[in-house]
């Protein structure tokens, strides 16, 4: 097998997809995304439904009116699609985006804990969910029971916030990755953050929570929600660091801090952490 690795970063495309699954199961069945759907399908919603895909879903069951008119290209019922896709992100991912990268981050930050202490094995059997790597096969409960033989690919887990299930991306090149539900986000209680506070100090504890709460911050996003000065900030932030409970990384063109394995547990309650 080539190499493991954990991403700590959210797919927001994958969560769109997650969000379908669960609109699909709670919702009207003739609601327009509801519609997509089927026991062993799921379209991913933010490359677009392709008529490929309708085709087999259409192999699956009957068509409705609806799907039918998208996979005959009519232009309304595409408008509708769009709007209620655009919906469903506006309502379900965009205000939820922090709460969403603090759990995928902490599921990772726990996750990458085990593999480097352990080994893959080990730690995709703490995932959970009936995963298992068996010399280089790996054995996949999602929807159909599948085995993939790895060889010499890649294999990439991405926590998902939104997810209650295992999924299998699109293979990209020799890169395989596996989606995992994230569980709950990282939350500080009010009796805890106190005694956080008799540790580290006021300023310290509130940076070391919002960093926790948030996924990851910039300095000037950490500084703009503690409301203290830049400087303030970065001085709070060394302090972590070199304590080993935050660490800076690059994310696209900003510098961000995340915290360790170590500051997630001292800001969480124990309750908050599990597979």
């Amino acid at each position: 097998m080539g190499n493991v690795s954990v991403r700590a970063l959210p797919d927001f495309d994958a969560e769109l997809a997650a969000a379908g699954r669960a609109h699909a199961r709670g919702g009207h069945p003739r609601d327009a995304v509801a519609q997509l759907y089927s026991r062993s399908t799921s379209p991913d919603l933010a490359e677009g439904v392709s008529r490929l895909y309708l085709s087999h879903l259409f192999a699956r069951r009957s068509p409705t009116p609806f799907t039918k008119a998208l996979a005959e290209g009519d232009e309304r019922a595409g408008s509708v699609l769009a709007h209620a896709i655009d919906q469903l992100r506006s309502t379900v991912i965009e205000p939820h985006q922090s709460s969403i990268r603090s759990a995928v981050a902490a599921r990772a930050v726990g996750l990458s804990q085990i593999y480097v202490g352990s080994g893959a094995s080990a730690m995709l059997q703490h995932v959970g969910h009936g995963i298992r790597l068996r010399r280089g096969v790996l054995e996949l409960p999602t929807a159909f029971d599948t085995d993939l033989e790895l060889g010499r690919a890649s294999l990439q887990i991405q926590a998902v916030a939104l997810s209650r299930q295992v999924t299998l991306a699109e293979p990209a090149g020799d890169l395989l990755t596996i989606r995992i539900p994230a569980g709950t986000a990282p939350r500080t209680e009010p009796g805890h953050m106190a005694a956080l506070q008799s540790l580290l100090g006021t300023g310290r504890a509130e940076a070391l929570a919002s960093i926790v709460i948030s996924g990851g911050l910039t300095g000037r996003q950490l500084a703009s929600l503690l409301g203290v000065s830049n400087a303030a900030a970065s001085r709070h932030a060394a302090v972590l660091r070199r304590g080993g409970l935050i660490q800076t990384m690059r994310r696209g063109q900003c510098v961000a801090h995340v915290a360790t394995p170590l500051g997630y547990r001292l800001a969480q309650p124990e309750t908050a952490t599990g597979p």
